[in-house]
């Protein structure tokens, strides 16, 4: 499971290979917080505390729904496959390692990455589902067919790599190199990957989150 600002990328490996590879879109939570955000800002300016706080409790409320409704559609969509085990990515140091100026740390600093996983865990584990955790380190650059690793294999969305030429979408290849990390902590078969199947995209928007 690898968790983005705006997306978690989900995918199942089998000793048979990728099973299945699902991108669970929620744009919504980027951008209801930075609207609060900077509401509160001016309210704050204009020295109105109370309103501020009323704001605070009101996104925390907005994005705790969201969270909830995408962790239980993770956790679903892991029932299908045979004996599952989530695997997270050990973010509890990323937060400190951010700086990429003050607006996007603002951005990712209050980003709910750990209540998420935190979430999706807690969910796993009433279906009987395990959780593994693992060191984060590379797996947005590896390349999941040849394993060549390079900053530059990925751009924003886009994954190519600068060895084999492999493209894909790269939360996608992420979540793979999650996955694989993970197999390899269980002592599992890690299988052979020549290919990936197609990316399934489910949006969560305002609408769908019912």
């Amino acid at each position: 499971m690898d968790v983005n600002e705006d997306n978690v990328a989900l995918t199942a490996l089998s000793e048979d290979g990728v099973e299945d590879t699902l991108v669970i879109d929620f744009p919504e939570i980027k951008f209801e917080r930075h609207r609060y955000f900077t509401m509160r800002k001016r309210v704050q300016n204009a020295g109105k505390g109370s309103i501020h706080d009323t704001l605070e409790g009101r996104e925390e409320r907005f994005v705790r729904d969201r969270l909830h409704k995408v962790s239980r559609h993770t956790v679903e969509w892991s029932r299908q496959f045979e004996k599952p085990c989530i695997v997270f990515e050990d973010l509890k140091e990323m937060r400190d390692s951010i700086d990429y100026g003050t607006r996007m740390n603002r951005r990712l600093h209050h980003l709910p990455f750990r209540a998420l996983q935190y979430y999706t865990s807690y969910k796993a584990s009433f279906e009987g589902i395990p959780s593994a955790w693992i060191n984060p380190k590379y797996t947005s650059q590896r390349c999941s067919i040849c394993g060549h690793t390079e900053r530059a294999n990925r751009y924003k969305k886009r994954f190519k790599c600068r060895d084999c030429g492999h493209q894909d979408h790269s939360d996608r290849g992420a979540s793979v190199n999650i996955a694989v990390k993970g197999v390899k902590k269980l002592n599992w078969n890690v299988p052979a990957l020549n290919s990936l199947p197609v990316v399934r995209k489910v949006s969560f928007e305002r609408r769908s989150l019912s």
